[in-house]
Parts: structure tokens; C-alpha cells; sequence
């Protein structure tokens, strides 16, 4: 089993992994941001890279075993991407190839340079494409509205729904009034599907959280489209947006849920 240099750097947060089920595992980055290895008889599945600082593949390799490993991006952002140069291949939609390498800022030097595959294969996946991991298969759904390359894997064996960044524990961080529209959408459609999963697997914030998440969200979602959208003050809350929604953005709350996004009246 490979094991890889490491370039520390300054502002490295810790690692800490769980076992969700005894071929299911969480591993937390910092305080807010998860991804998942999921382990079958033949192959492993890895959803996520985070931003592969610090020991990530060495952790990965060692949970994974012998096990031939897959890696998936959830979408393109790059606190999901930041590690896929420690991988010859990565599955993503083909909407998240042109933006999947690009930092938030500049990376260290020292540390890009290290990494094994500065090139490695992009493979573009879409909705109904399904990973067979021997006796467990992960179904994928095209659901974009947080990313046009939002991808929501349904985990068959272990009844999980790993959704990326299109919800969270509470709240949902979309772009325009637009995205609200696709947001619902595909709320409804996994809503119809809940007879399929038990939990659902978001990145950020905490999991795995109750699928009643999606009563709220479609409540809070049809309200904005329908122009009534239950708005609460954002002025106690600096700092709450998602950059994705701008200075400018709003936050409509139903239940347990929020929507934050930008406004546009409906016409």
C-alpha cells in the first residue's frame, strides 16, 4: 500500500473519521466539512477529495485496505475537489471539469508540487450511471441547483442519500431565483424516492439528518417561487451567506430549513 509524502502546511485543520456502518465511513476536515469512503466486496468508493491537505491519502489508503478505490466529486467547488490530484481518475458531471482544479487562492507551491497527478482523468458521469462496488451499488442523480454539477449519490445496500452541497443540516445555499426553481425540483424528486433511503449525507454542518428535511425545503422553496417567500432578518446573522449567494442575498426559512439565495421578483 502506497504511502505518500506529505507537505504540511501552516493551516492544516485535523482529521477525524468514524464508522457509520462497519463498510461506511465519515471523514471530518476541520469543524464543517465531511466526505465518505464507502467500502463493497470488490471496490472501494471514495465521494469527495475535500481539499486533500494533510494526511488525507495516507487515511483513505488505510481505511480502504486492498480494496481497488473510485473517487467521485459531488460538483466542482474546490472544497470537494482540493484532493483529486492524489488520483489517477475522478468521476465527475462534465459541467464540474472546467472549474474542478480552480482554488479558492493561490496554493502553496511546495504542496501542488508534491502532488502525484497534477493531470489526472477527468471521467464524466450523469444522471442513472451506477457504481458497482461488488455487492453494493451507488445509483447517481443529476440534481443541480447550489452547482450546475451537482451530483446526489443514492446508496442502495445502506439506504444513504449523499447529497453534496444542495442541502445541509438546515439550510440550502442556491444563486439566483432561478436556482430556487431547480432547487424544488429536485426536492421533489427525491422526495418521491424516499422509500429508497433512510438518512441523508450532507457534506457540511452535520449528518447524517432525518430525509424530513425535505418537507421544509420544499415548503420554503415553493413559497419563493410562488413570490411568498417566508423571509427572516439576516442582520443578528454576519457572515451566515454561502459566498456563492453574494452580498446581496436573503434567507427564507420554513421548519428546520433555510434557503439562502439572491432575490429577483417573480414575473
Amino acid at each position: 500500500m502506497d504511502t505518500y509524502k506529505i507537505i504540511p502546511l501552516p493551516d492544516d485543520e485535523n482529521y477525524r473519521h468514524w464508522k457509520l456502518f462497519d463498510d461506511t465511513y465519515v471523514i471530518h476536515y476541520g469543524e464543517a466539512l465531511d466526505i465518505f469512503l464507502l467500502l463493497g466486496t470488490k471496490k472501494a468508493l471514495l465521494i469527495d477529495t475535500a481539499f486533500g491537505r494533510g494526511e488525507f491519502p495516507n487515511l483513505v489508503n488505510r481505511l480502504k485496505g486492498d480494496l481497488e478505490l473510485m473517487v467521485v466529486n459531488t460538483h466542482g467547488h474546490f472544497d470537494h475537489t482540493g484532493g483529486n490530484m492524489w488520483f489517477p481518475k475522478v468521476y465527475m458531471h462534465k459541467n464540474a471539469m472546467a472549474y474542478a482544479n480552480v482554488p479558492f487562492e493561490p496554493l502553496d507551491e511546495a504542496w501542488l508540487a508534491n502532488m502525484p497527478y497534477p493531470d489526472y482523468e477527468m471521467i464524466s458521469i450523469d444522471d442513472g450511471y451506477v457504481f458497482d462496488l461488488g455487492d453494493r451499488n451507488v445509483e447517481v442523480l443529476w440534481t443541480p441547483a447550489h452547482s450546475d454539477s451537482s451530483l446526489t449519490f443514492l446508496d442502495h445496500k445502506r439506504r444513504l442519500l449523499f447529497c453534496g452541497d444542495e442541502f445541509d443540516a438546515g439550510q440550502a445555499n442556491l444563486n439566483t431565483f432561478e436556482s430556487v426553481g431547480a432547487f424544488l425540483k429536485n426536492c421533489k424528486r427525491l422526495q418521491k424516492r424516499e422509500a429508497e433511503y433512510d438518512f441523508i449525507m450532507p457534506n457540511h454542518n452535520g449528518c447524517p439528518i432525518s430525509k424530513e428535511y425535505l418537507t421544509d425545503f420544499i415548503t420554503a422553496a415553493q413559497h419563493v417561487v410562488e413570490g411568498v417567500p417566508d423571509l427572516v432578518p439576516t442582520h443578528d446573522l454576519p457572515g451566515f451567506m454561502h459566498p456563492i449567494c453574494g452580498k446581496n442575498g436573503v434567507r427564507a426559512q420554513v421548519g428546520n430549513s433555510c434557503i439562502n439565495y439572491l432575490p429577483e421578483a417573480p414575473r
